[in-house]
């Protein structure tokens, strides 16, 4: 490496790459005509199904005031719909349609190809390996915090 000593540090690494990662992702998510709440609520609706608006936002960890405008955006776009709780009339449960599953299949097929591709360097063991120490940091730093 001709660069300077500091670019090899694990902290200018860590935050050069995480500067790198958040711009590709952004991008990625943009050229889906998705923003990264919108994102996250499709993929929480995906692997819970059927839940109500505040326990989106907790899943989320977005206020749930805020919750409601990526909630009314998606579902402008036909991917969400809401309905009443057959148990409680006055709770409104948010749950995919059959465009917003589409939408979350099409989304991680294409965004484990654009992951293949920022990871081409690694071998699928160091794959593995980075994203194993990467996640023990980040339980670690989020648990103690």
């Amino acid at each position: 490496m001709d660069g300077p000593r500091y670019e090899r540090g694990t902290g200018f690494l860590l935050a050069r790459m995480g500067s790198l990662t958040a711009r590709s992702w952004t991008a990625f998510l943009a050229a889906h005509d998705l923003t990264q709440g919108q994102y996250t609520v499709l993929f929480t609706l995906k692997e819970r199904g059927s839940i109500g608006q505040g326990r989106i936002a907790e899943l989320v960890a977005v206020d749930a005031r805020n919750i409601v405008t990526v909630i009314d955006a998606l579902a402008r776009r036909g991917l969400i719909e809401r309905r009443a709780d057959d148990t409680d009339r006055r709770r409104r449960l948010v749950a995919l349609t059959e465009a917003g599953t589409a939408v979350v299949q099409d989304i991680a097929a294409a965004a484990a190809q654009e992951q293949d591709v920022f990871l081409n360097p690694l071998s699928h063991a160091e794959r593995e390996e980075l994203n194993r120490l990467l996640t023990r940091l980040y339980e670690t730093h989020v648990s103690s915090g």
